[in-house]
């Protein structure tokens, strides 16, 4: 047997073992999780899948059919609010999901670092507390 049929028989257990990984980290390798099949069997809530190179989650039990796809029926599933391992900057950030100083997250598409502890404000509401990451 070849190494890459030996792959293909594990796949599934790659499959099934990345489901146990956090957000932050699943969102480090999206290629890890399976694609839908469009087979019609059932998806459920919570489900993470690998689409257009991102990590989605269902959000409620679903068929795996192309009308329930993330590209047709985006009200069922949910985008990990993480990109690369690093949180994705909402725009309203509460004192609970406050930024920690040398924090990243993505900001529009830009890496940023918190330069202030408990950052409760995005780069564009207040840019003195954020550093572009250009490394």
């Amino acid at each position: 047997m070849t190494l890459i049929e030996k792959a293909r028989e594990l796949r599934w257990l790659i499959e099934e073992a990345v489901q146990s990984l956090d957000d932050e980290k699943a969102s480090k390798a999206p290629t890890l999780f399976p694609r839908l099949k469009q087979d019609g069997s059932l998806v459920r809530a919570g489900t993470r899948i690998c689409h257009n190179g991102e990590v989605k989650k269902a959000a409620v039990d679903l068929w795996d059919t192309a009308d329930n796809s993330p590209d047709k029926a985006a009200d069922l599933w949910e985008t990990l609010e993480y990109k690369d391992g690093y949180r994705i900057i909402p725009s309203t950030i509460t004192v609970t999901g406050a930024f920690a100083k040398g924090e990243r997250g993505w900001w529009n598409g830009v890496l940023y670092e918190s330069t202030a502890e408990n950052n409760v404000y995005t780069p564009e509401q207040y840019a003195p507390h954020w550093t572009e990451v250009t490394e």
